[in-house]
């Protein structure tokens, strides 16, 4: 009896290159739609609407010279021209519309999803689901839904774009190549000033995953960068960063302690990102606690699991780089804004972690099938959180309503709410708002000053006390004694008004309340 012959089975067909792209991009899109009929909230009504750098575009080239927040009389520690340049391009197009500005965070968001993954396709099985996870994930949704993070969002493009060019360069780019990684620095510098990691990240991809010597002349092209930046920055600024401890004032314990907490905190929150909060409350470490125990022994645990992979899979120990280093800028918790630890600082670090995260699902599914598909339904839960976290931030009503049920201990938050309360003419609830801003912070120049505002019109010797706070607390400001001349005025004094107003105008003439470091409380 002949044999039969056997049949060759046909091989599986591969799935075209661009599935993984389209799908990832359709994902990043689903997941962020319902955010494009969100408005302008907080700082962007500021930087954006009421910035005569972004509004009249003759003032464009002085954005080169000023500091973020110089337009409102004081220069910070931020100086960022290309968020101003985009949002003076933006606003050209879209006019004072926040549906533009909204699509292009959204488009920024594909764009980074689309570049996670071309970096993550040199991990076996792991580049979808990191770049899926990096989609979906909800702590990505204050710097994707607010348009102030514009920085955080844009500067994660350009550093994952450079890293994509730099790896596919084999870590040895030609003169012209190296002369673009230059441009591309000085970009992310003035972008904002976690940038300066750049240099760093092409280091180490080179060391740990390629094993290779520096690249000097790139490095030292890159050098050159850095410096041209401090001299543009020193200029702008007045300082290398001139509002140290502006906001908060810790000693050396204190700072290192709070800060290795609030690293923890960061880690954490990537893990599982549940009680997202626009504003966290900063409570200082100054002492020994379990906290801080607990956060010293994760972190220690980070460390020693990237020295030990660090032969086998290299690209663990770097994307734990990636985390620290993109995240070290946000720890210098004396020299940023009063919201300490700030979800959106987690956007450009969260690119390592989705790294990480899609390497142990590869080994999960190698090691045990049956768990990692379940595992993977993950994606689904964070894309609701996403979904469901985008209505959030509509509105300066909404925003503020959520976040002070979270928060309601923040004197920042109640000063806000009390300015929206002013918007729909409710000045009996803006009243309250304020009144519970001073009493949490009660240092406050900014929160005695709109607490006498209100007060004026209803309550003369209410506002003259608060005036007089003002005075006492900043007695070099003209403005709080102008308005104390017009409490007094208000309450019949003209004396003692005339004296008030003498004194705002010799301290106008006198330049005193000139444009300063320090931002008014």
């Amino acid at each position: 009896m002949a044999k039969r012959k056997s049949v060759a089975k046909p091989a599986p067909r591969e799935m075209p290159w661009w599935i993984g792209y389209a799908t990832l991009a359709l994902i990043a899109v689903a997941v962020y739609a319902n955010s494009l009929a969100n408005e302008f909230i907080t700082d962007d009504k500021l930087q954006l609407l009421g910035n005569p750098l972004v509004t009249d575009i003759r003032n464009l080239p002085r954005v080169f010279g000023a500091g973020v927040w110089s337009f409102l009389g004081y220069q910070g520690n931020y100086y960022r021209p290309v968020q101003f340049l985009a949002y003076s391009l933006l606003y050209c197009v879209f006019g004072p519309h926040a549906f533009g500005f909204h699509c292009v965070m959204l488009l920024l968001h594909v764009a980074n999803t689309i570049l996670v993954y071309s970096v993550a396709r040199r991990l076996p099985g792991a580049a979808w689901i990191a770049a899926a996870l990096f989609a979906v994930h909800p702590i990505h949704t204050e710097a994707v839904d607010w348009i102030a993070a514009l920085p955080d969002v844009l500067l994660t493009t350009l550093m994952v774009a450079g890293l994509l060019a730099f790896v596919r360069q084999n870590g040895a780019p030609n003169r012209l190549q190296s002369a673009a990684h230059c441009g591309l620095y000085l970009l992310a510098l003035l972008t904002k000033e976690t940038g300066v990691m750049l240099l760093p990240l092409y280091a180490g991809y080179a060391w740990i995953v390629q094993r290779k010597r520096p690249n000097v002349p790139l490095y030292a092209g890159m050098a050159a960068i850095f410096a041209f930046y401090l001299a543009l920055r020193i200029h702008a600024l007045g300082g290398l960063a001139p509002a140290q401890q502006t906001f908060l004032q810790l000693g050396p314990a204190a700072f290192t302690m709070s800060a290795a907490v609030i690293a923890a905190s960061y880690f954490a929150s990537l893990v599982w990102p549940t009680g997202l909060n626009f504003f966290h409350i900063f409570h200082a470490t100054s002492q020994v606690t379990p906290q801080f125990v607990l956060a010293v022994v994760a972190l220690a645990a980070i460390a020693w699991a990237a020295f030990r992979l660090r032969a086998r899979w290299p690209m663990v120990p770097y994307s734990i780089f990636w985390i620290a280093l993109t995240l070290a800028p946000a720890l210098n918790l004396t020299g940023v804004g009063q919201n300490v630890f700030a979800e959106r600082y987690l956007y450009l670090p969260s690119v390592g972690f989705v790294w990480l995260a899609g390497i142990a699902w590869a080994w999960l599914r190698l090691a045990a099938a049956p768990v990692a598909w379940p595992v993977a339904a993950v994606l689904v839960a964070c894309s609701a959180e996403t979904v469901a976290r985008n209505p959030d931030w509509k509105d300066d009503f909404t925003l503020l309503q959520v976040t002070l049920k979270q928060s309601p201990e923040s004197g920042y938050l109640h000063n806000l709410m009390a300015g929206v309360w002013v918007e729909r003419d409710q000045f009996g609830r803006a009243l309250e708002e304020q009144k519970l801003a001073v009493r949490y912070e009660p240092r406050s120049v900014v929160f005695h000053k709109n607490l006498g505002n209100i007060l004026l019109g209803v309550d003369s010797a209410g506002a003259a006390r608060e005036f007089e706070i003002v005075t006492s607390l900043q007695p070099t400001l003209a403005e709080g004694h102008f308005d104390l001349g017009l409490a007094y005025r208000a309450l019949g004094d003209p004396a003692r008004a005339a004296v008030e107003f003498q004194r705002a105008e010799e301290l106008r003439r006198a330049n005193v309340s000139a444009p300063s470091n320090r931002r008014p409380q």
